[in-house]
């Protein structure tokens, strides 16, 4: 729906997989935020399957955890979006993937974009809307986090980046593959420049669905566990960790102890922890905002 008198901007809360208890658990992380004058509103993936023109029938995904099934679910989704784009202001793809849906709903708002007459004007015809996934959202804001350039020799003018980096602790282990390529394809270009600042990514060994399921001690340990390695695994500073899945979100104090382990208690302290749903909430209020 779009924003009532109260509220100027209207953000679709989307949860590509057909957990109810997923979105649920984003509900409270976000009214959290205190953001008076947005209306999140929440979508969760249908049950049912859907027919492609092409005669081919996708099914639902309970939980997304591969990259496949991130492009299923994508596919399966997007029939039920198209028509809620022009009712939005911004649309935050709830899942921690390289995710199909963030391009298709771009794509959708350009050929909305696009039908406007010659001559109209974008800003008073049609509001700008936007889109990002919590794994984009994550990565950026990270980024922007530990990101600085240091005075090395004042009579030189020699300057430095930080050396800092991020990571991601994410569930089940094919996603140290995955993640770690979607981070090169989104920060590398075509002269191979490095991706130094990153870490890698470290795995509970869980699905998204059992952070909710299994006891909730057994959950935590996995997480404290996947963060100390993450830490470890490399010789530079971790400043900043994504919790690389939706269904972690009021997770951060597990990998806040993770980092104490590995770090001890001042410096575990200062990592930044960075929940995508957060971040990617922020992300879309200031381009509503500012209008970018």
């Amino acid at each position: 729906m779009a924003a009532s008198d109260q509220h100027r901007f209207s953000i679709l809360v989307i949860n590509p997989n057909t957990s109810t208890h997923m979105t649920d658990g984003l509900k409270p992380i976000l009214e959290s935020l205190q953001y008076t004058d947005v209306q999140f509103d929440y979508f969760t993936a249908p049950s049912e399957s859907v027919t492609l023109p092409d005669g081919r029938i996708i099914e639902s995904v309970p939980s997304i955890n591969s990259g496949e099934d991130s492009v299923q679910s994508a596919i399966h989704c997007r029939g039920f979006l198209e028509p809620l784009v022009p009712k939005y202001d911004a649309f935050l793809v709830a899942c921690y993937s390289a995710h199909p849906l963030v391009g298709m709903l771009k794509e959708e708002i350009l050929r909305l974009e696009e039908a406007i007459p010659t001559g109209g004007s974008l800003s008073s015809r049609s509001q700008r809307k936007y889109v990002t996934g919590i794994f984009e959202a994550s990565v950026t804001t990270s980024l922007s986090l530990i990101s600085s350039f240091h005075l090395t020799d004042d009579r030189e003018f020699h300057k430095a980046q930080a050396k800092d980096t991020f990571g991601i602790v994410s569930t089940g282990s094919i996603w140290e593959t995955e993640l770690s390529k979607a981070v090169a394809d989104m920060l590398v270009n075509s002269d191979n420049v490095s991706t130094s600042r990153f870490a890698g990514v470290e795995t509970t060994g869980l699905t998204a669905v059992e952070l909710h399921t299994i006891p909730a001690e057994e959950v935590r340990r996995r997480m404290i566990g996947a963060t100390e390695r993450l830490i470890r695994s490399t010789s530079n500073s971790v400043s900043a960790i994504c919790m690389g899945c939706a269904g972690m979100a009021g997770m951060e104090e597990a990998v806040r102890e993770g980092c104490i382990k590995a770090y001890g208690a001042q410096q575990g302290h200062r990592v930044r922890i960075v929940d995508g749903v957060v971040a990617g909430a922020g992300i879309l209020v200031a381009a509503c905002k500012a209008g970018f």
